[in-house]
């Protein structure tokens, strides 16, 4: 699917919204509306923000749920150019209120359940307040926040974009921006952006404010894609919606993938899906050699980042066919217009093909220079782009490092386990010692954190087995499903 040289994506969004008023666009709780539905919900905020003296220029900030009104108001925003800035309701209260004074926004929409923690707060920043209620209402003020107060704004994306957030899974999430002329590349990474027709229907379990529930959104709207909006992940949900929409590509994350495992969904549910795209963190590949197994079915895996809206490197069909199991545990090449190299994390030299190396990621329609990720990557003779961790996430002990991941790949293997985290907590003696927290199978034999612990032993150096092991009914995860690491650590009673 290629955009038009002569037409950008609003363009062609703002003429999806008035050419295919009367076709599908959102399911949510089981219900259908309109692209003219949407259109209309998405005009009546911009009347709002009109009314309220809010500049066309200024962000508009939204408290984002993975909820209609919020998709609707979102793409309204996208079609009229305007600004929008996203903040994640689960944060804490006080964080949340920080985030809405330290905006710089001309107004902020809320779903009706998160005003009242939040008025008083918008009230002191000078902000006007819109309520995102039901689709076939109206979007309403807030009382005393009929006006925008504010004199001064954060104009950072004057020509309209969107703020999204990163998944936090270290730390609060970060706010990136995406100018709208960056949001093709953003559309481009979607799933199933590389076919040449679009999608029969597309499932959505991403959070609406990162880069992945975007893409999916703003994909929708602009290719005339029927959206199935998930408020959060079940695997009963999305199992209820593969039954009843029968999509042909699905887009899942590793967590989900596992998840789907676990819960042994039948094989005849999965029917109709031609391929899983995915790529929000690194998928284990024997989970992988699993999943296709079972199903039948490949998973065209990716990497990439918000800073670079979306994909850089992916795997596709064509790709697949061509190389079979010959790249297994690959992320696949990097994506038309991105160039990669692999370099060494002291002297920044490029480092030889088949040696491990900090990926550095060239994509001149976001920058024009050459980024350095926190990725350890080996790229192959080939071109192909093996994922290692997370040269941050590194553990330190008593001078022998260790990478998280390793361990968590070998917990992954163990038949009982459906996922773990290994986080790094301080050691007076080592500087830092690695811990872990697992998740069980509902299916496995029970287990105990000695017998983990043995088995590590048996499968990994002695300076990689954690001191502790902490098996839990859930790990703590973000809004995109990833394991949140600063809540981990909060288990071992370690601050963040």
């Amino acid at each position: 699917m290629e955009l038009s040289a002569n037409r950008d994506v609003i363009d062609r969004l703002q003429a999806n919204l008035r050419d295919h008023a009367d076709d599908r666009a959102i399911e949510f709780d089981g219900r259908w509306v309109s692209w003219g539905e949407v259109a209309r919900y998405g005009n009546a905020v911009i009347a709002r923000l009109d009314a309220a003296g809010c500049p066309p220029t200024a962000k508009v900030g939204i408290i984002v749920r993975n909820r209609l009104t919020h998709a609707a108001a979102v793409v309204g925003l996208l079609a009229h150019r305007r600004s929008v800035s996203f903040v994640y309701p689960f944060l804490p209260a006080t964080a949340v209120a920080e985030n809405i004074d330290a905006l710089g926004a001309a107004a902020i929409l809320a779903d009706t359940q998160d005003w009242p923690t939040f008025h008083a707060a918008a009230a002191q920043s000078g902000v006007a307040g819109i309520e995102l209620g039901d689709i076939d209402g109206e979007p309403a003020f807030l009382a005393g926040l009929e006006r925008c107060r504010r004199a001064t704004f954060d104009d950072s994306l004057p020509e309209g974009g969107i703020e999204v957030l990163s998944s936090g899974t270290t730390g609060m999430p970060k706010r990136i921006p995406m100018p709208l002329k960056l949001l093709e590349r953003a559309v481009m990474s979607a799933p199933g952006a590389e076919a040449d027709q679009a999608p029969s229907v597309q499932i959505n379990i991403w959070p609406l404010g990162g880069v992945g529930g975007v893409c999916l959104l703003t994909g929708a709207a602009v290719n005339n894609t029927p959206l199935v909006l998930m408020e959060r992940f079940t695997v009963e949900g999305l199992v209820d919606a593969l039954r009843r929409h029968r999509p042909d590509t699905l887009g899942l994350n590793p967590t989900a993938i596992a998840m789907i495992m676990d819960a042994q969904v039948p094989v005849a549910d999965m029917a109709s899906v031609k391929s899983v795209s995915g790529g929000s963190a690194y998928l284990d590949p024997d989970l992988q050699d699993r999943f296709e197994q079972r199903y039948g079915l490949p998973i065209l895996w990716g990497m990439g980042a918000t800073e670079f809206c979306g994909t850089i490197i992916r795997w596709t069909p064509q790709m697949r066919a061509q190389a079979g199991e010959a790249k297994r545990g690959s992320t696949g090449l990097p994506m038309p217009g991105v160039a990669v190299r692999a370099i060494d994390p002291e002297t920044g030299v490029e480092v030889a093909r088949g040696t491990e190396g900090l990926l550095e990621v060239h994509c001149p329609s976001v920058r024009p220079d050459w980024v350095r990720t926190t990725d350890l990557v080996m790229i192959d003779a080939d071109g192909y782009v093996f994922h290692r961790g997370r040269h941050d996430g590194a553990i330190v002990r008593g001078g022998f490092k260790i990478l998280p991941e390793r361990v968590v790949d070998v917990l992954r293997q163990h038949p009982a386990v459906v996922d773990a985290a290994v986080v790094g907590i301080p050691d007076a003696r080592l500087g830092a010692v690695p811990v872990a927290a697992v998740e069980l199978s509902r299916n496995a034999p029970a287990v105990d954190g000695e017998m983990l612990i043995a088995y590590l032993r048996a499968e990994l150096p002695p300076t990689h087995v954690p001191t502790q092991m902490l098996i839990v009914d859930a790990l703590p995860r973000t809004p995109s499903l990833k394991i949140s690491l600063m809540d981990v650590k909060k288990m071992f009673d370690v601050a963040p």
